[in-house]
């Protein structure tokens, strides 16, 4: 068996896989790699132990670590200590991370993805693909692919310095294209941190929209913890009993990032905690406000897999991808 780590910007999501490709067990923990990394410049001491707690809790769990692929994406391209990072884990842990470039990110991704499709019956090679992490956005279309540079809590941070001053600069109609009259309703509301972040979305994802546009996509798969979570919440599933055949194929709509956008804002911390997970809620509602902000009137199917099943996939397939040479 084949076990695939993905060490993210937010989270570490690994898989076991077996030859036939059966999903044996799963995982998933928050470490938050991209917090406070645009000030800083480095993952956070934080980060690293809730990394490493994680690696112990899965041994504690029998997660086998004889044979590992594992790799880290956004956040530890950008951070100055991730050699430092990556030679502590493989001498407490015996793990080689491999710190992969956006393309791979991104064709992993997507091979996660495509699996799920396949076996849900409902593949179509008119699909595009779109997986926002913590500190960036991967979006792909056939043979194409390209990294944009926000993720939620990348976006969330930067929202958090988006002072009024410059929010009062703006002309909604000119510099963000805003036609949706309801939208620009809801960004006329007191508190200037969520109307900052509603604001800056979409300036932020215009470049990502483009994209979008270009290909004239008008059917986009999603994975990653923000379309997962919103589905989840539609269903009144808590975070512990998260289950991924009830997301697997199913579908949102624009409309349903702004509704949960607001909904989730509002909820107390210990009901966010339920729903979503510890320390999530405002990463959660950043990445509803992109969403928002990136989709028109596409359909949207939301599945659970990603990197860390194509990293199982591809070696099966042979390291087809060459991700490890």
């Amino acid at each position: 068996m084949i076990l695939g780590m993905d060490l993210g910007s937010n989270t570490l999501r690994v898989a076991q896989m077996n030859e036939n490709l059966e999903l044996v067990k799963e995982a998933e923990f928050s470490i938050g790699a991209a917090r406070n990394l645009a000030k800083s410049g480095e993952i956070s001491k934080e980060a690293i132990a809730l990394l490493k707690k994680a690696l112990y809790e899965l041994k504690e769990k029998d997660f086998s670590f004889d044979n590992v692929r594992a790799v880290a994406t956004a956040a530890f391209r950008k951070a100055k200590n991730t050699k430092e990072i990556f030679t502590e884990l493989s001498k407490e842990f015996g793990i080689n991370f491999k710190l992969i470039d956006a393309k791979m990110e991104a064709k992993l991704s997507v091979l996660g993805m495509k699996y799920r499709l396949k076996k849900l019956g409902i593949f179509s090679s008119s699909y595009a693909y779109c997986d926002l992490g913590g500190a960036s956005c991967e979006l792909s279309f056939k043979n194409e692919s390209k990294s944009f540079d926000f993720g939620i809590i990348s976006f969330y941070e930067k929202s958090l310095r988006y002072s009024s001053k410059n929010y009062h600069k703006l002309n909604l109609k000119k510099d963000l294209k805003i036609k949706d009259k309801k939208f620009r309703l809801y960004t006329r509301i007191k508190n200037q941190n969520l109307r900052s972040m509603a604001v800056l979305a979409f300036k932020e994802s215009l470049e990502a929209k483009s994209f979008l546009k270009k290909y004239a996509c008008k059917k986009i798969v999603l994975n990653s913890g923000v379309p997962t979570a919103i589905l989840a919440l539609k269903q009144g599933l808590s975070y512990d009993n998260y289950k991924a055949n009830l997301i697997n194929g199913k579908k949102l709509y624009r409309k349903d990032f702004l509704h949960f956008a607001f909904k989730i804002y509002n909820m107390s911390e210990k009901e966010a905690s339920l729903f979503l997970g510890k320390r999530r809620k405002n990463y959660v509602v950043a990445g509803c406000f992109l969403l928002y902000a990136l989709f028109d009137k596409e359909e949207l199917i939301v599945v659970d897999e990603g990197i860390r099943e194509g990293l199982c996939i591809d070696f099966y397939s042979k390291n087809a991808l060459n991700i490890i040479s």
